[in-house]
């Protein structure tokens, strides 16, 4: 297994200051150069509305300034990783609050994002439908709810309303029941969901998040460069539950990363620029301080 040397990880944490936000590098000095869990807290702030919910384009790729569940999903993944602080843990219990008043009963879960996010800067993939009436990322349930669903059992304390255990249910019977699987982002929600569920409810996601997982895994070195789902994308630690992932191809994939970060300073979006225009462009750049992160993280 290639190793990555130390000129080459400075190069890329150098493309994270230049290029990233403030969120990224407060992530990085955290990480990496041992800085308090509050510079973190400091960059969510300025993602988190009074309502508790996030936006401000937290999610680079639409810039809707109110909260929605999708970014909200965004602010708690991230929050958990600081939840040691009170600062945190009030931020994580307001995100919980909105994120029970944005429960849609007919859906048994939540709509991404709604209509506002129309009358903002957006990629393609999160315009809203009129016709759908929701985004094309609603059409797989899982996406963001079973990801919402893990930080309402992880803290299921601070749940009024929701009946949690019943939703887990649901999410669990609605992917068994699934016949069909196309969305790589919707398993990463239920491998969240996953991790914080006890062994009993684990036993009966591993097998069908396996089975997904075959069908959409991409095993092919020559197309790692596209934005396609690879071994790393579902295996984030050594120590993690595989689902399938062959280990040999986990392997080759951390040696892909690394030679891709020795070819150049940092990582390109790999779904490209063209959709990145006028008020979008800023989120390209934002990508890069992202992705530079998560190669490094790995």
């Amino acid at each position: 297994m290639k190793m990555l040397d130390k000129e080459r990880f400075n190069k890329v944490s150098e493309s994270i200051m230049k290029y990233g936000r403030g969120l990224e590098k407060s992530l990085f000095k955290k990480y990496f150069n041992n800085a308090s869990d509050q510079l973190v807290i400091n960059e969510l702030k300025k993602f988190q509305n009074e309502d508790g919910g996030f936006g401000h384009g937290i999610e680079s790729d639409f810039r809707l300034p109110y909260s929605s569940p999708m970014a909200t999903s965004v602010g708690v993944r991230i929050s958990s990783k600081v939840n040691s602080l009170d600062e945190s843990k009030e931020m994580i219990k307001a995100a919980i609050e909105y994120l029970e008043r944005s429960f849609c009963e007919k859906r048994n879960g939540w709509f991404a994002v709604s209509k506002e996010v129309n009358n903002f800067p957006h990629a393609p993939w999160w315009h809203y439908s009129e016709d759908l009436k929701m985004t094309v990322i609603d059409k797989n349930w899982g996406n963001p709810s079973a990801e919402i669903l893990a930080y309402l059992y992880k803290y299921r304390e601070y749940v009024r309303k929701l009946n949690v255990d019943n939703l887990v249910e649901y999410a669990i019977n609605y992917i068994e029941n699934k016949k069909e699987f196309n969305s790589e982002n919707e398993l990463f929600c239920y491998i969240k969901l996953y991790k914080v569920l006890p062994k009993k409810s684990q036993k009966r996601l591993e097998k069908v998040i396996s089975l997904a997982i075959d069908e959409v895994i991409n095993y092919d070195e020559k197309r790692w460069h596209e934005y396609v789902p690879t071994p790393l994308d579902f295996v984030k630690s050594s120590n993690g539950f595989r689902f399938g992932v062959l280990e040999s191809k986990i392997n080759d994939n951390l040696d892909f990363v690394i030679k891709k970060l020795e070819s150049n300073d940092f990582i390109k979006p790999p779904w490209g620029k063209s959709f990145y225009k006028d008020e979008l462009k800023e989120a390209y750049d934002e990508w890069i301080g992202v992705l530079g992160l998560k190669s490094l993280v790995t």
